[in-house]
């Protein structure tokens, strides 16, 4: 597999909003090269000594890309790292420090090759001796979180200076795309050791932290020496911390920053304030978890009732003003490995008779009644309210209790309270890292629940060095985490972002639910 090409395209999404896209797309066809800025509705020149400001609704859990356990992180890790592997406009994998790669010996060894002019902030060198030594401390680390994605990996060879080998003791096939986020991202081996790295990452990104203060903001300066002087469009970078969807729409209105995702009811009164925006690019997707540990949702007949007495389009119209689609299974309509025959219609769609009928046969003919756990942000309450009624229609007596939104999991999965939670995915590197869950011994299945089609179906699912090899594996382990179920897709979620004419992007860039600003600045 080189690391310039991709033979499986990630298809477009078919999104709403039309008109507001066909705005986007003017906007995108009028970025050129030089200093012609893409700024909304009008061009401008690019300032290059200007400040680029975002509003996300959290801090980075951690800049230590080995510790950190959260998806979300990759936003400000992409600005201070370099990874071994990019995904380019059109989501392809594409060369970033590693310049190609390649299985080989019957797939049993994956060779990268790398760049020679690239050096860390603090003057390491980058080579196969930092990669190696990246990796292996992302392997033995006691806190690393990576441990489990590299766990195929035998051994890191150093071939020469600017070659390493990975060689494998299982199939690898999802490597190149796991190198896209933490476990790629490089830090300087001189650092590892450095106490403060949480908070002050040592990476040869094309920008440099200056400044972080948690809960608030983190700023950072363009690195002068990076290799791609093409990178940093902006001089300075700030990402502010606001969970507030009314307040970073008023930053934006009051020229505080220059883009943020909003709330999907507020896609309207952007357009009225003049602001651009599109629903995000996105892979995130709200699901419904289970606690299959107890009565009623031990029995799958209760967990396929739940499923069928959810009106998906109701929720995406009703809460989400249409900005999302249905699904049944954990990746978007759009994404690569997609089984089109896993719908949300038919087998898995809304039928509340099919579900009243599933309630008497698992021995539940007066219904149930159980614990529903809503993480405290608006949406997920917003959604809990527009269930319970359904659920009610079936016999399910839904009793909500709202919980702090970063102790869900712990709460749910460690301590085990509650019956039922919703929540919204994160991005993903790969499709196998969503389904993983359903394998003995993660930990969003305490209970260790699976069975061994889906545990087959999911080692298969790496084998293979093309999108192509592996989709008969990965349809196949779609297929039978629905025989399992501990869980199940809502929708796939596509808030609106939205910016301001100052906003500068390059060609072929959507803003996205996690967004990259690699070629972004913003107008003089």
């Amino acid at each position: 597999m080189s690391g310039t090409t991709s033979s499986v395209r990630r298809p477009r999404r078919q999104r709403l909003w039309v008109g507001l896209l066909s705005v986007l797309a003017l906007v995108l066809s009028a970025c050129g090269g030089g200093t012609t800025a893409n700024s909304g509705s009008t061009g401008g020149e690019i300032d290059p000594n200007g400040t680029f400001r975002y509003v996300f609704v959290q801090n980075p859990s951690t800049f230590d890309p080995h510790r950190s356990g959260n998806a979300w992180d990759m936003i400000f890790f992409r600005l201070v790292y370099d990874q071994l592997i990019m995904l380019d406009e059109n989501d392809e994998l594409a060369p970033q420090l590693a310049t190609s790669w390649e299985f080989v010996d019957g797939e049993t060894a994956l060779v990268m090759e790398l760049r020679d002019d690239v050096t860390f902030i603090d003057g390491t060198p980058f080579n196969a001796e930092a990669v190696k030594a990246n990796l292996e401390r992302a392997k033995t680390l006691e806190t690393s979180t990576l441990k489990g994605q590299l766990a195929r990996v035998e051994s890191v060879e150093v071939v020469d200076e600017f070659t390493v080998r990975l060689n494998l003791n299982g199939p690898g096939g999802d490597l190149p795309n796991l190198f896209t986020d933490r476990l790629g991202s490089m830090i300087s081996p001189a650092a590892f050791d450095n106490p403060d790295l949480d908070q002050n990452p040592v990476g040869s990104g094309m920008a440099t932290l200056v400044e972080y203060v948690p809960g608030q903001v983190s700023k950072y300066d363009r690195n002068e020496e990076y290799w791609d002087p093409e990178a940093a469009k902006a001089a300075h970078y700030e990402i502010l911390v606001q969970t507030s969807a009314t307040t970073r729409f008023n930053m934006l209105q009051t020229g505080q920053a220059e883009l943020t995702y909003l709330d999907p009811s507020q896609a309207d009164q952007a357009e009225a304030a003049g602001l651009n925006s599109a629903p995000s690019k996105s892979l995130s997707v709200m699901s419904i978890n289970m606690n299959v540990g107890k009565p009623p949702f031990d029995d799958i007949r209760v967990r396929q009732a739940l499923q069928h007495a959810i009106d998906r389009q109701a929720i995406v119209d009703g809460v989400f003003f249409g900005l999302g689609e249905p699904v049944a299974q954990f990746m978007p309509p759009d994404h690569w490995a997609y089984d089109p025959d896993v719908t949300p219609e038919g087998e898995y769609g809304y039928d509340p008779e099919r579900a009243r009928e599933l309630l008497a046969e698992a021995g539940y003919p007066d219904g149930v009644e159980f614990e529903w756990l809503v993480p405290s942000l608006d949406d997920h309450r917003a959604v809990a309210e527009a269930l319970v009624p359904m659920l009610a229609e079936v016999g399910m007596t839904a009793h909500t209790r709202v919980i702090e939104a970063p102790t869900t999991p712990v709460t749910f999965y460690g301590r085990q309270e509650g019956n039922v939670y919703n929540g919204m995915g994160a991005p993903f590197a790969d499709p196998t890292v969503q389904y993983q869950n359903y394998l003995p011994g993660a930990f969003r299945n305490p209970w260790n629940v699976s069975s061994p089609e889906f545990q087959q179906a999911w080692l298969d699912a790496l084998s293979g060095t093309t999108p192509e090899e592996r989709i008969p594996a990965l349809h196949r382990m779609v297929e039978a985490e629905k025989e399992i179920m501990i869980s199940f897709p809502l929708h796939a979620h596509f808030p609106p972002s939205a910016w301001t004419d100052r906003a500068v992007f390059p060609e072929g860039y959507e803003p996205a639910y996690a967004p990259t600003f690699r070629g972004v600045g913003v107008t003089a």
